[in-house]
C-alpha cells in the first residue's frame, strides 16, 4: 500500500508540475515544488519537481522513516540497534502520515508527545535520566517512567461576550526508581511532534532573509521583536543559525533527524556516536552490539534527510472564496502575518535543484518569539527564555484533520482548535489575540476559514 502510495504520488507530482509550469495562481505553497493534494496523504507526497536522483533516494529514506527499527542482535542487521532506552520505533512512530501528533490517546500520553527534562529551568539536564524521559525500554531493562496528564478548564471571554473554554496541562512525572532518584527540581518541557512538509525549501531560505526579518530590540515599536537561534552544529561545531525544532534549536534537517534517531529511537549515528546514557545508566545498562557502529551510516542518514528534504507542501484550497479572501484580511489586519510572514523566497544554494529560488508561502518568519507566561515552559537556555518559540509555518495546516483524524495544536497540543491555539497567544502575540477576540462572530468564522485554506 505504501508502495502504490508513492507511485501514485509521482504521477501526481508530475501532473502537478506541469499543472504549476502553466497555472496562473501566484499562491502555490511551495512554488514549483507545491502539489494538489487533499486527502489523507497530502502530507506525504514529495516534490511536484523532484528530480530522478532525489526520487531514489526519497524512496529509500521513507522506507528507513516509516519501518520499525528492532533490537539487537538481529539478521535485520540494517535496521537494529534501537534502544536500549527510547521514546518511539520509528520516525513515523510520532509523525503519522508526516503530520502533526496528537498528546494523548485514550486519556494516557501518546507516542507523539515527548518530554524534555530540566533541573531547576536551566539548560541541565536531570543527572539519572539525562535530557529526555525515555518510556520504553529492550527487553530485560526499565523505562525511565512515564508522565501523567491532567487538564483543568476555563473559560475566557470574547469582545461580543461570546465565550470558549481553554484547556491548561498539568504534568507529573512518575520515574521508574531503578537507575536512581531524580533531582527534586526535574522540570518537564513537553513537545509534540510537528507536520513535516516544506522542510527542505524552509532549510533553503537564506540565513540572511531570515536574519533580516528579526527585531530583537523591537526597533519599529510594532510591539514584535523576533530573534534568531544561534546554535552549536553538532556536525562541523561551529555556531550557526537555529531553524528546526520548537525552540529553532537545529541548524539543519541533517542535525536534526541524527538528534531525533539517537534521543527518540536510541539509534546513534556519526554526529551521535555513544548512546543517550547518563553515567549512572551506564553502569546498570550494557547495549547490545548492533550490525553496524555506529547504527545509521551516514549514506542511510543521508537518505532519510533526503526524503524530508523533499516532501512537498500541499495547495492553498478555496482561493477566490469571499469568505477566504476577507478572512486574510482580518489576519492581515489584527497583526499575525507581523510574525507568521505570508512569502519567503529560497536561495540559489539550496542543498537540491529543486528547491533553489522558489517563492514560497510558509507564513512563517523561522525567528523566536515571546509567546507570554501563559505558554512558557519555564526552561531559560543559554540565549533563549522558556516563553520563547519559533514561530510555527501554517502551509497545510486546514489540512490538519484530514491526515492525522485529530486537530491539536501548539507546543502541547492542548489547543483542540485553531481558534483555541489563538487564543492562547501572549507575549508578543497578545494584540493579535485581542484584535481576533474583538472581532464579531461572524468575523472569527472568516478568519478560520482563511486559516483552513491553507
Amino acid at each position: 500500500m505504501r508502495t502504490y502510495k508513492i507511485f501514485a504520488g509521482y504521477c501526481l507530482g508530475f501532473f502537478t508540475l506541469l499543472t504549476a509550469i502553466t497555472h496562473a495562481d501566484p499562491l502555490l505553497s511551495g512554488g514549483s515544488t507545491t502539489v494538489f493534494q487533499k486527502g489523507p496523504n497530502a502530507f506525504g507526497m514529495p516534490l511536484a519537481n523532484i528530480t530522478r536522483a532525489s526520487r531514489r533516494s526519497h524512496v529509500v529514506g521513507n522506507s528507513f522513516f516509516n519501518k520499525n527499527w528492532v533490537f539487537s542482535p538481529s539478521s535485520t542487521t540494517a535496521r537494529d540497534g534501537l534502544g536500549p532506552l527510547y521514546h518511539a520505533r520509528s520516525c513515523s512512530g510520532c509523525h503519522v502520515r508526516d503530520g502533526r501528533g496528537a498528546p494523548t490517546r485514550n486519556e494516557i500520553p501518546s507516542v507523539s508527545l515527548l518530554f524534555r527534562l530540566h533541573v531547576d529551568g536551566s539548560d541541565k539536564g536531570d543527572p539519572i535520566l539525562g535530557k529526555q524521559l525515555a518510556v520504553k525500554a529492550a527487553p530485560g531493562m526499565e523505562p525511565e517512567g512515564r508522565v501523567n496528564i491532567v487538564y483543568q478548564a476555563f473559560r475566557e471571554q470574547f469582545g461580543d461576550r461570546g465565550t470558549i473554554t481553554l484547556r491548561r496541562p498539568v504534568y507529573k512525572l512518575q520515574a521508574t526508581p531503578a537507575y536512581g532518584r531524580t533531582h527534586t527540581g526535574t522540570q518537564l518541557s513537553p513537545r509534540l511532534a510537528q507536520p513535516l512538509v516544506g522542510l527542505g525549501l524552509l532549510e533553503s531560505v537564506e540565513e540572511k532573509t531570515i536574519r533580516a526579518l528579526a527585531d530583537p530590540d523591537d526597533k519599529d515599536n510594532d510591539g514584535i521583536s523576533g530573534r534568531t537561534n544561534l546554535v552549536l552544529n553538532p556536525e562541523n561545531g561551529k555556531t550557526e543559525l537555529g531553524r528546526f525544532g520548537w525552540k529553532a534549536s537545529q541548524p539543519s534537517l541533517k542535525a536534526q533527524v541524527a538528534v531525533a534517531f539517537w534521543r527518540d529511537i536510541g539509534i546513534t549515528s556519526s554526529i551521535h556516536p555513544n548512546e543517550d546514557l547518563t553515567l549512572p545508566q551506564k553502569n546498570i545498562i550494557k547495549p547490545a552490539t548492533s550490525g553496524f557502529s555506529p547504527e545509521v551510516n551516514d549514506r542511510t542518514l543521508k537518505h532519510v534527510v533526503t526524503y524530508l528534504r523533499t516532501l512537498a507542501p500541499p495547495a492553498r484550497r478555496n482561493l477566490k472564496s469571499e469568505a477566504v479572501i476577507k478572512g486574510e484580511k482580518l489576519f492581515t489586519q489584527a497583526g499575525c502575518a507581523k510574525c507568521h510572514i505570508p512569502m519567503l523566497k529560497t536561495g540559489p544554494q539550496a542543498p537540491l535543484d529543486e528547491l533553489q529560488d522558489q517563492s514560497i508561502r510558509p507564513y512563517t518568519d523561522m525567528l523566536l518569539h515571546d509567546m507570554g507566561e501563559a505558554l512558557s515552559d519555564g526552561i531559560d537556555k543559554p540565549g533563549i527564555s522558556g516563553r520563547e518559540w519559533r514561530t510555527p509555518p501554517l502551509w497545510g495546516i486546514g489540512l490538519t484533520g484530514t491526515v492525522n483524524g485529530n486537530t491539536f495544536y501548539l507546543h502541547d497540543g492542548r489547543a483542540r482548535t485553531l481558534e483555541e491555539a489563538i487564543m492562547w497567544h501572549g507575549g508578543e502575540g497578545l494584540a493579535s489575540k485581542r484584535a481576533y477576540a474583538n472581532l464579531s462572530r461572524e468575523a472569527r468564522q472568516l478568519v478560520l476559514q482563511f486559516l483552513n485554506s491553507l
